[in-house]
């Protein structure tokens, strides 16, 4: 057998995603995630890349209104490989309900749908404000 072929073969990833432990929500609150181009808030325009955008605004809400937003650096999108499962992963520790966004490549949308998290498909160019008003949530 050939390098990396085998049961000897353990692949080691030399690099840390370096994401936040937040904890999970309470069963009344709506937590919905979207990842965005800039670190703006509910005026950040949502990137056209998910798992790659350079940050992710989470938003917390409950009966139509916002109780929370929260905006992090997006250190999974400078993984060489693997940054749609690591960032789904990531959501679903976090107790993700709804993500919200332009695209999803197939591993996340696969992680995503296992989670239980609903995806809502938004067009390019939307703000985080206006995506949220699609689910009958304002500001």
């Amino acid at each position: 057998m050939g390098y990396g072929m085998g049961r000897r073969y353990r692949r080691s990833l030399p690099f840390t995603t370096n994401m936040p432990s937040i904890p999970k929500p309470s069963p009344k609150i709506l937590r919905i995630v979207m990842t965005t181009e800039d670190d703006k808030g509910l005026s950040s325009l949502i990137a056209a890349r998910f798992a790659r955008a350079p940050f992710i605004t989470l938003v917390d809400a409950s009966e139509g209104r916002i109780l929370n937003v929260n905006v992090i650096r997006n250190s999974i999108a400078s993984l060489p490989h693997g940054a749609g499962v690591a960032l789904g992963q990531w959501l679903a520790s976090i107790g993700v309900d709804v993500v919200m966004a332009v695209t999803l490549g197939p591993n996340i949308s696969m992680i995503l749908n296992q989670a239980g998290i609903r995806v809502e498909r938004i067009p390019y160019g939307t703000k985080v404000k206006e995506a949220l008003a699609r689910l009958g949530i304002s500001a």
